[in-house]
């Protein structure tokens, strides 16, 4: 499964008849927080991504982060297809392969569909991740449950202006949403800043996970250079 999520954006590369568009980025965030929790307990962590779009909507993708410990890092492999309706609405579908490689049955994949509006400076998208039953949503008892997170997020650019403030909540129940009685939350607000190739960020992120009151929030900083 690893091997065919990488071949897709090698293929697509090494083809001449394929008109795509290569992007990527690299930087450093202050705290690795998804979905409102921390994945690289609280420290700095650097993050890459490498994205190849055809103009057919589809798009495949590899994204790489550090976890907190020197040998640890998580991969993961998408592959998609994104299509706007019309000048205001777009949808995009795609499935991605999460890859711990230290952390042995922690692998999993997950389907996602997303739809955008468009309005000038402003967009709003709503948005629903599923993952299936699989070997890394077992619980202790060795039953594998799914795990559904719908989400959504509003975004202004502010007009004459670089930034971009940026409101998202979300909503995940399920194997992973870590609440001792089930129905977890998490929010963020922050601001944005592209002063090309650089893009900064500063967002203030929280949850109710039950993963001790220090976890519960944070502002998190970060920077990248993007090509």
């Amino acid at each position: 499964m690893r091997l065919l999520w990488i071949a897709v954006p090698v293929l697509a590369w090494a083809s001449p008849a394929v008109a795509a568009d290569v992007s990527g980025d690299i930087g450093v965030v202050s705290d690795y927080r998804y979905r409102g929790v921390t994945l690289s307990r609280g420290h700095p962590a650097v993050q890459a991504s490498l994205t190849l779009e055809h103009d057919s909507g589809l798009y495949a993708s590899v994204w790489g982060s550090t976890l907190g410990h020197e040998e640890e890092i998580e991969a993961d492999f998408t592959a998609g297809y994104s299509k706007d309706l019309s000048e205001a609405f777009n949808i995009d579908l795609s499935g991605s392969y999460f890859t711990y490689p230290t952390g042995g049955d922690e692998d999993y994949f997950e389907a996602t569909a997303i739809a955008t509006m468009t309005k000038g400076s402003a967009s709003a998208s709503l948005g629903f991740s599923y993952i299936p039953p699989q070997r890394a949503t077992r619980d202790d008892e060795g039953d594998a449950t799914g795990n559904g997170y719908l989400f959504g997020s509003v975004e202004y650019q502010l007009p004459k202006s670089p930034v971009t403030v940026r409101v998202g909540l979300g909503y995940e129940r399920g194997a992973f949403d870590e609440v001792e009685h089930g129905k977890k939350f998490d929010w963020n607000i922050g601001a944005e800043m592209k002063l090309k190739p650089v893009r900064i960020s500063v967002t203030y992120v929280g949850s109710n996970a039950d993963r001790g009151a220090g976890d519960h929030h944070a502002i998190v900083a970060s920077a990248f250079a993007e090509w």
